[in-house]
């Protein structure tokens, strides 16, 4: 903002800046959330197709989509990346950022610690070389620190005609004893990439969307998403099901996150290069039904891939991304604002607001709030209501007490003096102590 002013012929001019960190729009980066801070590493952006940067905003105060608090990490990532994963430990301690195109093939696995802000390359047991190069994969870990990371691709490898490498395999990275295995699919089981995976609380990881190959030599297609691809972690076995419902456009570089209701809500992707629709869809995980929230095109942002999302709390977070559009447009539009979903009201939100966020109700069944309004902020309202009318008759009491209290001691002195004059000991210098000093002989 600037001011002039002018004085005794003189003009002056004061200008003030508001220094806040802008990052560059990127697409195809990796996120994880520790704690209050949700961090972002690496990405493809105008400037580089791999870029080093880590970028994390502190998700401990309010804030809205207009202006994110982005800040930016001096140490950034050892090698430039982008198309990798990460996941953060059940501690909360430290981040792993696990393959992608990096910039160095000295290793596919980076260590962050969020306290010192320092990287290391991790010693794994039994690490497999070919996992190097290995991109297009989103990997979740489990309560006990045990990552699983679906098939991939090696853009390196393959030909113009099917595309890159895609590895038929489920790579099993065990964060606490730092070992690495690696499982080969059964027959029945095709490779994705560009899926988006999620990890339900009884410990099956669901598989939506991406691409895939019928046979190694054979070109890539998308999966429907009424076929969903189901891993146990406990048998390490795989399952099949079918969903129904509404008709999901088959996507890829969509995002996934599981909500507090059990359900999957996704967003985004694209169909090649175009835009997808519905943009936002939900898939009950109890009955397998997809359907799509009545105003979730109210006040939406533009159709994103390669993008991120993570849930805090009530509310879903999308980071980045490159826009799509139903006509391919280039060169390609990247995005660097923040969008906030709220998953209670199944409802774009322009704010962040850490402090008013509830508890979503209706745990493990279909959300009754979907395309309506939320019944919590009714209840919020008559609970406030309710908290001024208590405080106001507490403070009314406390008066009364007071007074009371007065009365009664007025009341005392009054007979002490009555007392004192009748037996004759009310004196001059009595009365001097009595009114001065407020002392009782």
């Amino acid at each position: 903002m600037q001011k002039s002013c002018e004085g005794n012929g003189r003009s002056y001019a004061y200008s003030f800046v508001i220094c806040q960190y802008i990052p560059d729009a990127r697409f195809e980066h990796s996120n994880a959330l520790i704690n209050d801070k949700l961090y972002f590493f690496g990405g493809a952006t105008d400037i580089t197709n791999s870029s080093s940067e880590v970028i994390y905003i502190d998700l401990s105060s309010t804030f809205d989509i207009f202006t994110p608090p982005f800040k930016k990490v001096s140490a950034g990532i050892p090698v430039g990346d982008n198309l990798a994963t990460c996941v953060s430990t059940p501690d909360n301690s430290t981040i792993f950022l696990i393959g992608g195109r990096m910039t160095s093939k000295s290793t596919a696995v980076y260590k962050f610690d969020p306290i010192s802000l320092q990287w290391t390359i991790p010693i794994i047991d039994g690490f497999n070389n070919s996992f190097i190069n290995r991109n297009e994969i989103n990997a979740v870990i489990d309560s006990k620190g045990k990552t699983y990371i679906f098939s991939g691709t090696d853009y390196n490898e393959g030909n113009s005609a099917v595309g890159s490498k895609i590895f038929y395999e489920m790579s099993l990275f065990d964060t606490t004893s730092m070992t690495w295995s690696t499982l080969t699919l059964p027959t029945n089981i095709l490779p994705r990439i560009d899926y988006s995976a999620t990890l339900l609380p009884i410990g099956l990881i669901i598989y939506i969307g991406g691409h895939t190959k019928l046979t190694p030599s054979s070109a890539y297609t998308f999966t429907s998403f009424n076929d969903i691809l189901i891993f146990d972690t406990k048998s390490l076995s795989w399952s099949n099901k079918t969903a129904s419902g509404a008709t999901i456009q088959p996507r890829a570089g969509h995002s996934a996150v599981l909500i507090k209701d059990g359900n999957i809500i996704i967003f985004g992707g694209a169909n090649g290069a175009a835009q997808v629709y519905h943009d936002l869809a939900v898939l009950n995980t109890n009955t397998w039904i997809w359907s799509v929230p009545s105003n979730s095109t109210v006040n939406a942002p533009p159709s994103l891939i390669f993008h991120t999302a993570n849930l805090y709390k009530i509310y879903m977070i999308i980071a980045f991304g490159r826009k799509t559009t139903q006509i391919v447009v280039r060169p390609y539009v990247y995005s660097n604002n923040i969008y906030i979903f709220n998953t209670e009201t199944y409802s774009w939100v322009s704010s962040f607001n850490e402090v008013s966020q509830g508890t979503p109700t209706n745990k493990g069944g279909t959300s009754t709030n979907q395309g309506g309004l939320s019944t919590d902020n009714g209840n919020s309202s008559t609970y406030k209501i309710i908290l001024y009318v208590v405080i106001s008759i507490g403070f009314i009491a406390f008066l009364f007490g007071i007074f009371v209290c007065y009365k009664k001691f007025y009341k005392n002195r009054k007979e002490i003096e009555k007392n004192l004059m009748s037996e004759g000991l009310y004196n001059s210098d009595l009365y001097d102590k009595e009114k001065h000093g407020n002392r009782v002989a």
